[in-house]
């Protein structure tokens, strides 16, 4: 009973402790929103279309909440629209609507949060620059918003203003929206196969040809066979994916280099980006790139007119470049939406969330405010200066070493351990994926644990909740 007492307590300490940090971000052209794991919203940037949830201030350049509601899930940014979802499953929209993009069956532009229907079984959530979808619990696929290319999937051109079902299929996985295109991972068999839709004059589809698709058509696999893919991210009209082996893919556009490739050759199939066979994750953009390894390695590349590689220049970059981050390391990142206007493509900045999770990080263009550092001048590194929160003090005197990293889950923490400290692992949205009660002093703990392929952070806790070291931690 002392036991099982001593882990409730720490618990509770645990979810006081770690309630302020950052879960998760979303760029949109001009604009920047993010997910505090209180489940509260906060916006900044433009707000010409009511990106905040609110017709006013026109801009800020510092976060403010979107209203007052705590309960949100998960975001996601448009050219200039949000889509969130609450934790009871409900769907909200609001901002700039003239194709239908919130999904509201109407076109109105909306200031304030508003519900999407009555459903409360959605999942993932995606916006393109004027479209949107989503994935529900049970696998099905729903698009809505502009269609002038095809790119809600249902076989037609005509604008759909409230979320439809594409296809019959329960199998969706992953679902990422471009400009124009729209990318999707289903399961086939135990296997993730891709299919691309709507716009494909630069080959973004990835289907061989550069004629555009009303419906999800599979994507000619890199190598003959199937392929077995395991993340998607579609930028303005280009696109990139990994594979389950760890091997990185990319085409379509690439007039800015933006696939990687050492040239600015548009490519209508997948194409592989180099020989590593370790990369974690890619994220497109407008009309650039990040990338990351297993390892946390990080590059970027692509058009770097406004810095928004975070090298420290302003020198595009045809091939991945390692990243210069000014302060910290950083988790997950969002890059801006595209938009274009004439033949102008807006969207230029990038948001990431520090290794911590209690601060946010921005580079790029901030003329409107969007990098949120109260002031409106641009950078060309990535610097983890925004709404820091008021966190636990990280102290570096405790030295903790993980053996072996990277690892398949089992491995051995080395650190001075007192008995009712706790270890916690989150993962790079910053949820919590494992705990374990430190029930015996010593200096060594074997910890065994079913996490996925990925990194994380390992942080280790004392009893009064206070955070004694962080250490990252990578499973193959």
């Amino acid at each position: 009973m002392k036991y099982a007492f001593t882990f409730a307590f720490t618990f509770v300490l645990i979810i006081s402790a770690f309630s302020q940090s950052w879960v998760k971000v979303s760029a949109g052209t001009e604009f920047s929103i993010a997910l505090k794991s209180d489940g509260t919203l906060w916006a900044w940037g433009a707000n010409n279309y009511s990106q905040f949830g609110a017709a006013t201030p026109s801009s800020s350049n510092v976060p403010i909440q979107v209203g007052t509601d705590t309960d949100w899930a998960d975001i996601g940014c448009g050219a200039f629209h949000v889509i969130a979802r609450k934790t009871n499953g409900s769907l909200w929209a609001w901002g700039y609507n003239f194709s239908g993009q919130l999904g509201l069956a109407n076109t109105a532009t909306t200031s304030v949060p508003t519900q999407i229907g009555t459903d409360l079984d959605w999942g993932e959530i995606a916006c393109g620059s004027y479209h949107s979808g989503s994935i529900k619990s049970d696998g099905t696929l729903w698009m809505w918003g502009n269609n002038y290319y095809g790119q809600i999937g249902n076989n037609s051109t005509t604008d759909v203003t409230a979320p439809i079902q594409i296809g019959t299929l329960q199998t969706w996985q992953q679902l990422s929206l471009g400009g124009i295109h729209s990318l999707g991972l289903r399961s086939n068999g135990g296997i993730s196969e891709l299919c691309g839709w709507g716009f494909n004059l630069q080959g973004q589809l990835g289907i061989g040809n550069t004629t555009d698709a009303l419906e999800p058509t599979l994507v000619v696999p890199p190598a003959a066979g199937s392929i077995n893919w395991k993340t998607i991210s579609a930028g303005f009209q280009f696109s990139t994916a990994i594979t389950q082996n760890g091997t990185a893919w990319t085409w379509g556009f690439n007039g800015n280099g933006q696939l990687g490739q050492g040239d600015t050759q548009d490519r209508n199939v997948p194409t592989q980006l180099g020989t590593l066979t370790n990369w974690n994750q890619i994220t497109a953009g407008s009309s650039f790139a990040y990338g990351t390894l297993t390892d946390a390695t990080s590059f970027s590349w692509g058009f770097n007119g406004l810095g928004a590689l975070s090298i420290g220049t302003t020198q595009s970059q045809n091939m991945p470049y390692p990243l210069t981050v000014s302060s910290t390391n950083i988790n997950s990142i969002a890059l801006a939406e595209g938009a274009p206007s004439g033949n102008q493509l807006y969207g230029m900045h990038a948001i990431a969330i520090s290794s911590d999770s209690l601060g946010l990080c921005t580079v790029g263009a901030n003329y409107t405010g969007q990098l949120g550092i109260g002031t409106t001048s641009s950078r060309n590194y990535l610097e983890c200066d925004v709404a820091s929160l008021v966190g636990i003090e990280e102290n570096p005197s405790i030295a903790l070493a993980v053996y072996p990293n990277p690892s398949a889950g089992k491995f051995t923490i080395e650190a001075p351990l007192d008995a009712g400290q706790v270890l916690a692992i989150f993962n790079l949205n910053g949820q919590q994926v494992f705990t374990q009660e430190i029930l015996n002093s010593g200096f060594n703990l074997a910890v065994e644990t079913n996490l996925t392929s990925g990194m994380y952070l390992l942080k280790l806790i004392n009893q009064a909740g206070e955070q004694l070291t962080t250490i990252r931690l990578v499973v193959e």
